[in-house]
C-alpha cells in the first residue's frame, strides 16, 4: 500500500526532476565516476578494492540514511524517486573516490593526507556546490561537520581492509 507521501514524492519527481537539467547532471554523477574508476583501477586487486568501496558505499548509505531520518539534511532532486538518500553520491561519487585514493595511496601517512584532502573538497566544495542548484539543503546541519565523518569513514574503513586481508 502506497503512501501519500510516496505518490506526492513521485508527482513531485516526475515534475520538477525528471528529464530536467537536474536529471542529466545526475545521469552524469552517476555513471562518470565509474568510466573514470574502470580505466584506473588495479585489476589484480579487484575483489580488494571493490569490498572497501562496498564497505564505503554501505557506511555512506546508512549515515546519509540517518541524516534525512533526522531531518539534518534533505535532497531536492533524486536519480530514482525511491530512496531518501541521495544515491548519485552515495553509490558512485564517494565510493569511487575513496576506492581510487585506496588504490593509489597505499602508506597509512599517504592515505591520511589524500583523505584529508579528500574530506575538505567534499565537505567545503562539493556540499555548498550542491546547495545553490537545490541538490542539498542543510537543515540542522554544518558543512563542517562533515569533514571528520568524510575523514573518519575513510581511516577506519582501511583499518577493517588491513583485518580483514590478514584473513582475522
Amino acid at each position: 500500500m502506497q503512501t501519500e507521501a510516496d505518490i506526492a514524492l513521485r508527482e513531485y519527481w516526475l515534475k520538477y526532476t525528471f528529464l530536467t537539467w537536474e536529471f542529466w547532471l545526475l545521469i552524469i554523477l552517476m555513471l562518470f565516476p565509474w568510466v573514470v574508476w574502470w580505466r584506473v583501477f588495479d585489476r589484480k586487486r579487484l575483489f580488494e578494492i571493490l569490498t572497501y568501496g562496498f564497505l564505503v558505499m554501505f557506511v555512506s548509505i546508512v549515515f546519509d540514511a540517518i541524516g534525512v531520518e533526522f531531518d539534518l539534511w534533505d535532497y531536492q532532486h533524486q536519480l530514482v524517486p525511491l530512496f531518501d538518500v541521495f544515491v548519485v553520491y552515495d553509490f558512485s561519487v564517494m565510493p569511487v573516490t575513496y576506492m581510487i585514493a585506496y588504490q593509489y595511496f597505499n602508506k597509512w601517512k599517504d592515505f591520511i593526507v589524500a583523505h584529508i584532502i579528500i574530506a575538505g573538497i567534499f565537505a567545503f566544495v562539493a556540499e555548498p556546490l550542491l546547495v545553490p542548484i537545490n541538490f542539498y539543503k542543510l537543515l540542522q546541519w554544518e558543512h563542517y561537520y562533515s569533514f571528520p565523518i568524510y575523514f573518519a569513514i575513510a581511516v577506519i574503513l582501511k583499518w577493517v581492509m588491513g583485518i580483514l586481508k590478514k584473513g582475522i
